[in-house]
């Protein structure tokens, strides 16, 4: 930016003396009867030399005056923009445009955090709530575990650990809104997690009397954090229980599942927005895909729609081949 005010002011500065120059010595020559002489050529030749030094001089101070104060914003907007809402604002440069878009940006920042700052307290307060809920509920299906009667036992320990997987989904997610990532990414047979999550919905379906039918070809170990992936299945096949039709096909095939069942499709002026988020904060519908979606990408993960009749989503993970330095999964 410096060299761009500088080279813009001693080009000014050399059409100036261009445009002075040549009437003066169109009026010498006429005044030599049609000769310039090489004393004057010489004289013109160093003033203007000087001019334009003196130029490049008050360009360079009036670049620095300029730069500066846009730079200090621009490494200010940097860090807010990368979530820094504490960075201290620029002092004031004395210009008043500069000036007012650092109080503007600083408003903002403020803004910001303040509303952060209120939703991590929503946050932990509502985790604190659902934790003393969980806790409560392990606790009562812990002593029906121990019943005499074998149905109730084995329904007990399957609803008990239901409840300790929500937990952990629970600090996974918990982790995902604070940091992006679980830091929990470990080595994982897709096929057995498809599986384990297609059990705990077969019965909903069959009281649909409708069915999941799980095709399984050559797969990958991917990297993936079980809870969070656990999540984007249950979606999609929650998805496809309250609007779909008939037999829901899952193919597993090599580091990708994808999930097809019989509906109608989605609408094709529908498609483009399927994944964003309501703009409504208040509605009650179409959250699930856009969660699923930033939940697969916050694993390293791509939720797409593969085809829209009949509708189709596939889930891409991240090969474990291409990771090192990851713990297996237990």
């Amino acid at each position: 930016m410096r060299r761009r005010l500088v080279l813009s002011t001693i080009a000014v500065v050399v059409v100036v003396i261009i445009v002075l120059t040549i009437p003066v010595l169109l009026i010498v020559r006429d005044a030599e009867g049609g000769e310039l002489p090489g004393a004057v050529l010489s004289r013109l030749a160093v003033i203007a030399l000087a001019a334009i030094a003196a130029a490049a001089l008050m360009a360079g101070v009036q670049a620095r005056q300029l730069a500066r104060p846009l730079e200090r914003l621009a490494r200010s907007a940097s860090r807010v923009g990368d979530g820094d809402f504490s960075a201290a604002a620029p002092p004031p440069s004395g210009i008043e445009e500069i000036d007012a878009i650092a109080r503007s940006l600083r408003l903002s920042a403020n803004r910001v955090d303040r509303m952060l700052e209120s939703e991590r307290g929503f946050t932990a307060d509502a985790t604190h709530q659902l934790r003393t809920g969980l806790t409560g509920i392990a606790m009562r299906l812990e002593l029906l575990e121990r019943s005499s009667d074998t149905d109730v036992s084995t329904e007990a320990g399957a609803a008990l650990a239901q409840t300790h997987e929500l937990n952990t989904t629970l600090d996974e997610l918990l982790s995902v809104a604070r940091t992006g990532s679980t830091k929990e990414r470990t080595d994982l047979d897709l096929t057995t997690l498809v599986d384990h999550q297609v059990a705990d919905w077969q019965q909903r379906f069959a009281e649909k009397r409708r069915q999941v039918v799980v095709t399984t070809g050559i797969t990958q170990h991917v990297m993936a954090t079980p809870g969070l992936i656990g999540q984007v299945l249950n979606v999609l096949l929650e998805n496809s229980l309250r609007h779909g039709r008939g037999t829901v096909a899952i193919l597993v095939q090599d580091t990708s599942v994808t999930i097809e069942d019989e509906g109608p499709g989605i609408a094709d002026d529908r498609a483009a927005t399927l994944f964003d988020r309501p703009s409504d904060h208040r509605a009650a519908h179409g959250r699930g895909l856009p969660l699923a979606r930033r939940l697969a990408e916050s694993d390293g993960g791509r939720l797409e729609l593969a085809h829209r009749h009949p509708p189709a989503f596939r889930l891409t993970l991240v090969p474990a081949a291409i990771t090192t330095g990851v713990r297996p999964a237990m």
